[in-house]
């Protein structure tokens, strides 16, 4: 009886144990849907790098972030905003005003293939939403050139989208922490918004932006995301570049580019060394004058001679 006894509470014990994990998993995952957003599934190619951004509630701005990697978050590894846990190719950046948690991963390789958490540290159960991603030796199953795209008041922007999705299958352009578009046209967060959609390749345009549209976006096809950055710059008639300096053999110089909307090269003003060279021009075409002149009187000259 005694023995049986045992057993029951032993069972008991489990059971409300595991009752326990299973709550705060559910309420740390509630919660993080809520007040943390980011991709669910990403892919990067071996030995290339990959910035991944995390949306949180504004709410949390002043508590500790953090990314997490294991497949249990009990049991997972961090590093954390404050700079108190580091990782030699893991980064993270607490963007307090747009509310961002941006992770940058640096030379992936293939052992690195797993779960990761996007947390809020809290005295309670974290907050907190997790993604996945996937190593590959080849090409990653949807990639983007560059991440961080800039773009200009009133102007426009692309996006080009690569994947392996032989046709249109789930693809999706989305404000991260905020909305989606699946058709070809409409508008996002104020911006006018077209997808074109071809064999491997999902071309994203923004135009009629606004400064409010800075902020991360990501694409998606089939059931991976890839998050772009996009950087909207206030319009001016004109941007002068400042002033570089070079070696010896290369003259410092200015140039101004102009743009409404896209960028337009201006030729470069003479440099310094340039002006001697147009002065001997100069100097050598006046010479060539008197020669001539003195060439045309010596003839003249030599016939009264004769006719003497």
């Amino acid at each position: 009886m005694q023995v049986v006894k045992k057993c029951w509470q032993s069972h008991t014990f489990a059971a409300t144990t595991m009752n326990r994990h299973v709550l705060i998993f559910m309420l740390i995952n509630i919660s993080g849907a809520q007040d943390v957003r980011t991709v669910s599934q990403v892919s990067v190619q071996e030995g290339k790098s990959i910035i991944i951004p995390c949306w949180y509630n504004q709410i949390y701005v002043h508590d500790v972030k953090y990314l997490s990697v294991g497949q249990y978050l009990i049991t997972s590894k961090y590093v954390g905003s404050d700079g108190q846990m580091k990782h030699k190719a893991i980064s993270v950046s607490d963007n307090k005003t747009l509310n961002i948690l941006t992770v940058e991963m640096r030379s992936v390789q293939r052992g690195q293939t797993g779960k990761y958490w996007c947390g809020i540290k809290l005295p309670g159960p974290d907050v907190v939403e997790a993604f996945h991603l996937t190593v590959t030796t080849g090409i990653s199953g949807l990639y983007v050139e560059n991440q961080m795209l800039m773009g200009f008041e009133a102007g426009s922007v692309s996006i080009y989208c690569h994947h392996h999705t032989p046709r249109k299958r789930d693809e999706m352009w989305c404000k991260l922490g905020g909305h989606c578009m699946t058709g070809t046209s409409g508008s996002l967060e104020g911006a006018s918004v077209e997808v074109k959609h071809y064999s491997g390749l999902m071309i994203v345009t923004m135009s009629k932006l606004k400064k409010e549209n800075t902020g991360w976006y990501w694409c998606s096809a089939r059931n991976l995301q890839m998050p772009v950055h996009i950087t909207v710059s206030a319009r001016r008639e004109t941007i002068s570049t400042a002033t570089t300096e070079m070696t010896s053999k290369q003259p410092t110089s200015s140039s101004t580019v102009q743009f409404s909307g896209t960028f337009t090269s201006v030729p470069q003003n003479l440099s310094h060394s340039e002006e001697p060279a147009v002065s001997w021009l100069i100097i050598l075409g006046i010479l060539f004058v008197l020669i001539v002149i003195c060439s045309c009187t010596a003839v003249i000259l030599r016939k009264k001679t004769v006719k003497h």
